[in-house]
């Protein structure tokens, strides 16, 4: 190729290439052209909101601790407060003179539950209902509840097979009745224990505990704390924060309690069904004639103050809690 012909060629390359970086720099704004930069805002994306998820009441648990864990002995048997029962022995005597060794046996049998029906009895008058009442209060007061308590004793199940002692000559029975439900000793106090309350609705306190806490537990510690059907909780002011004693219309089944006693919070934390940890509320005092109702700080109490609504959303769920030491 000629030098003639490569010169017009190159020219044209050279030409076109500073008219590209030309258009290029009146677009940015780093051209000869001195204009400021255009910046096209970009249109926003519209975020599709996630759908608030339904809230959903804890579900039920059973009982914590296994029967006769938190036991109370009382002559002629016991209060299991785990087990959520009352349970009473009677011994009676096989009569040697008796030629019918099965009747014999039989009748001694009969005898022992006879024995038994009556320290039941005895067992279930003394059961502490508050700080201030024990059944047998009640039963004084009201000749329907001394009925019903007595129905419900000699209603009262037989725990496995007679022990039969050949060598004692004896034969022994243990009973047992349920301490709440309809067929248990607050079903028979029911009467005289309350009036129904709604259900209401969740407030928004109560809707964040029970979304960031498994339970809530009172530890009462060495304090000397005793178990009872309906405890009270008090701040340290003297007001009332919760009287269990109201919701117990709603114990309409042997495993619902208004509360459990328990005697290690960190079984708690095992348990399959309370997923995340508790609420442990540290108790300032015990009170009541009785021993049963107990006082927290102020500042606990003011985060509680929800309490009294928020706690018919845990009967029932077995998510309030009493440590007791035993």
């Amino acid at each position: 190729m000629k030098r003639s012909d490569v010169l017009p060629r190159l020219g044209a390359a050279v030409g076109a290439a500073a008219l590209a970086t030309l258009v290029v720099g009146c677009a940015t704004g780093t051209g000869a052209v001195g204009k400021s930069p255009v910046i096209r805002p970009e249109t926003p994306v519209a975020e599709t909101p996630e759908p608030e998820r339904e809230f959903e009441l804890p579900s039920p648990i059973g009982p914590l601790e296994p029967p006769g864990q938190v036991a109370e002995p009382v002559p002629g048997g016991e209060v299991d407060w785990s087990g959520r029962a009352v349970r009473a022995r009677g011994t009676g005597v096989v009569d040697p003179s008796m030629s019918n060794e099965e009747q014999a046996r039989l009748m001694a049998e009969r005898a022992a539950a006879i024995v038994a029906q009556n320290n039941l009895l005895e067992i279930v008058m003394v059961l502490r209902v508050d700080s201030d009442t024990r059944v047998k209060n009640l039963m004084t007061e009201h000749d329907m509840v001394y009925t019903r308590v007595d129905g419900v004793v000699k209603g009262a199940r037989q725990l496995g097979e007679a022990n039969y002692d050949r060598a004692a000559g004896t034969v022994e029975v243990e009973l047992e009745v349920d301490l709440y439900g309809s067929g248990g000793v607050t079903g028979a106090l029911q009467p005289v224990l309350g009036d129904v309350l709604t259900t209401g609705s969740l407030t928004a306190e109560v809707k964040r505990f029970l979304q960031q806490y498994s339970s809530l537990v009172f530890d009462a510690g060495a304090l000397g704390l005793k178990p009872a059907l309906f405890p009270r909780i008090y701040d340290e002011d003297g007001g009332l924060l919760l009287e269990t004693r109201r919701y117990a219309l709603h114990t309409g089944h042997p495993s619902v309690a208004p509360v459990q006693f328990i005697s290690d919070i960190d079984r708690l934390l095992e348990h399959p069904g309370l997923r995340g940890a508790p609420l442990v509320v540290k108790v300032r005092e015990v009170k009541g004639q009785q021993g049963t109702d107990i006082v927290i700080g102020r500042r606990d109490a003011e985060r509680l103050r929800w309490l009294k609504d928020g706690f018919r959303f845990l009967l029932g769920t077995g998510r309030l809690l009493f440590k007791v030491q035993v």
